[in-house]
């Protein structure tokens, strides 16, 4: 049989996504007659990578209280993962976007984000944040009134001014919304 058969070269494009490699193999008979042949192999990742956000969170008073993931390293630290057949681009993470329900009490906050592969090929993950204040708030009243005839002489507070100028306070760990003061009984 003599003939021998080897590897000649392997040479690559120098591109990515996709690369192309050129094989040239060669063989030869037992008279020294050679010949080639080249196979291409193309390189091309399609595969999307996975990526999967902490768990749901939750705020008091407002989102300021869980800030965004600012980069792969702390999304990591927080119990967010990815994952790619061929390698995670972690420069690539980024917060795409973050809409409210636009309600209050609670209020859900949707985080989107995203990260793609060395291949820019991306995925996508929400991680819902949920803001809902369930401490009530304490309040104060003036000091004790004293009226000589009836209860005509000692108005009621119309408003929440009035009623802190009188010594009355309210206090709440999300703040006061003094509109909503308002008597609610006279007995």
């Amino acid at each position: 049989d003599g003939a021998t058969f080897q590897l000649v070269s392997e040479t690559s494009d120098g591109a990515s996504c996709p690369e192309v490699v050129t094989r040239i193999y060669s063989i030869a008979d037992s008279c020294s007659n050679t010949n080639t042949c080249a196979q291409i192999i193309t390189i091309d990742d399609a595969i999307n990578p996975t990526i999967t956000c902490s768990s749901a969170l939750t705020a008091i008073c407002d989102i300021s209280e869980q800030p965004a993931y600012t980069n792969y390293a702390v999304f990591q630290a927080a119990g967010g993962s990815a994952t790619d057949n061929c390698g995670i681009d972690g420069a690539t993470f980024q917060l795409v976007s973050e809409t409210s329900d636009g309600a209050s009490c609670p209020e859900v906050v949707t985080r989107i984000y995203s990260i793609a592969d060395s291949c820019s090929n991306t995925n996508t993950c929400s991680q819902i944040i949920t803001i809902d204040d369930a401490i009530n708030p304490s309040i104060t009243c003036p000091l004790a009134l004293t009226a000589i005839c009836d209860i005509s002489e000692q108005l009621a507070y119309t408003n929440y001014a009035a009623f802190q100028v009188a010594g009355g306070n309210a206090t709440d760990n999300c703040g006061i919304d003094g509109a909503t003061f308002q008597l609610v009984s006279e007995t």
